[in-house]
């Protein structure tokens, strides 16, 4: 590899994502992240980012590390049908694919290695498979996903450290035992920091993401998970600085989406049902070679999918499908496939195998959920209080950028950004360049010094 002719640096790279902390967090007096304001105060805070469509796990962290939409590095949502296997695929918990089966383009991580950089990454999206991450246990919800995938070395020192690793996947799937899960990914950073420095750290942490969920936005829980993520991140910026390494570490935080509250349940596939179109398969929930229509959620918005080969028989009865959802209550704004490239989306004969024929987005206090087992379409009570998955563009959707370190310019508060312009603004620290990213460098955070280099 290029990277075996170059020397390790003496400098690092710290990024750390929040899942589900909206931006309004930050204007909002009842949140205490001591911590992250410091970072703030030192270094530099965006108005806005503003994210990508859509606003799911899966598909925004791919943006993140790429700078591209998810019509150029193909993981558009946390849930896909996949068309030549007519079955549900999963992109959430990384449970079908590799990274390198899905994931389009140079991530930042990819340009690291290329540098010479170490590199590690704990509980991250679509990071299963990657071989460019020296140190990763991936973004999985399964005890043995974790065991068969995570890096084999590191997993086995982490058990002789007596790190609880064997509990993982029950702590992940558990949100009651979710503050377990982020301390494990903590202890993990800190273990990594002290034993082996990367230069390059990815961190996710998801207990905001799972609190408001169950409890909704600015609920009590939300408040006490957003505090409880940010002690995490003290302990991981004093085991820098007791490794002797915080002086010359650039420090990242984001958020992937922010949250809205939720009141009632669309069941697209209930409607589907109803019309004949799909026909479900009682010995596999995710199997639908029978159906000629299926539709799959990405919480507040929702893909569908017309399975019917013959062209003019498709055209035929898309027509129908798309007259049905538009009259359909619960779903606010429908896309046609032309529309797709406005919203970051595939557009004609790109990405066929995964990309819908219709896209939407339900109304505002609306979770759209896959299940068809039941007959009403509407329903005036959800599983979720606090859901994302809605535009980008909606000020509730905004995430959270803040970066400080040795590198960057104090005190310095930047217009709103795109989730996009991460990726190309950290390749910069690594002395390289992301090729053709939808996303542009933020060339105002740089002190002077480093804008010259």
């Amino acid at each position: 590899m290029e990277s075996a002719n170059r020397p390790k640096p003496d400098k690092y790279v710290l990024i750390i994502s929040i899942d589900g902390m909206a931006n309004y967090y930050l204007q909002d007096p009842n949140v205490r992240m001591p911590h992250l304001r410091a970072l703030i105060r030192s270094g530099v805070c965006a108005e806005g980012m503003e994210s990508v469509f859509p606003t799911a796990t899966w598909a925004i962290h791919s943006s993140l590390v790429t700078g591209n939409y998810p019509r150029k590095h193909g993981v558009l949502g946390n849930w896909v049908v996949d068309r030549p296997s007519r079955r549900v695929g999963e992109h959430f918990g990384d449970r079908m694919w590799d990274k390198r089966d899905v994931l389009r383009g140079e991530t930042w991580y990819d340009a690291a290695k290329r540098m010479g950089w170490t590199t590690a990454s704990i509980c991250w999206p679509v990071t299963r498979g990657a071989d460019t991450l020296d140190y990763n246990i991936p973004e999985f919800y399964e005890q043995e996903l974790f065991e068969s995938h995570s890096t084999r070395s590191l997993w086995d020192e982490l058990k002789a450290a007596g790190l609880p690793v064997e509990l993982y996947g029950e702590w992940s799937r558990d949100h009651a035992r979710g503050p377990m899960q982020d301390w494990l990914t903590t202890e993990i950073a800190k273990y990594l920091i002290d034993r082996h420095s990367p230069n390059l750290l990815q961190l996710h942490y998801l207990l905001p993401d799972s609190c408001q969920h169950d409890y909704g936005v600015r609920s009590r829980e939300a408040y006490w998970s957003l505090e409880f993520v940010d002690e995490r991140i003290g302990e991981v910026l004093k085991a820098l600085k007791q490794k002797g390494i915080l002086d010359k570490t650039d420090v990242f935080v984001v958020s992937d989406h922010g949250f809205v509250n939720t009141t009632r349940t669309f069941y697209p596939n209930v409607l589907l049902k109803h019309k004949g179109w799909l026909a479900p398969n009682l010995d596999d929930e995710h199997e639908f070679s029978g159906s000629r229509v299926v539709a799959v959620s990405n919480g507040g918005s929702g893909y569908v999918y017309v399975l019917e080969d013959d062209a003019e028989a498709k055209e035929l009865l898309l027509d129908e499908v798309r007259r049905a959802l538009a009259e359909s209550e619960g779903v606010g704004r429908l896309f046609e496939r032309e529309d797709f490239p406005s919203l970051g989306l595939p557009g004609a004969g790109e990405l066929d195998g995964h990309c819908p024929d219709l896209a939407f987005e339900a109304e505002p206090d609306c979770f759209v959920h896959f299940d068809y087992s039941g007959e009403e379409v509407i329903a005036s009570f959800t599983k979720f209080k606090g859901m994302h998955g809605y535009l980008p563009q909606r000020e509730e959707l905004k995430a959270v950028f803040v970066a400080a370190g040795p590198s960057i310019r104090p005190g310095t508060s930047l217009p709103e950004i795109r989730i996009v312009d991460v990726a190309p603004t950290i390749a910069r620290l690594l002395g390289t360049e992301l090729e053709d990213t939808d996303g542009r460098e933020l060339e105002t955070i740089w002190k002077e010094e480093v804008r010259l280099w």
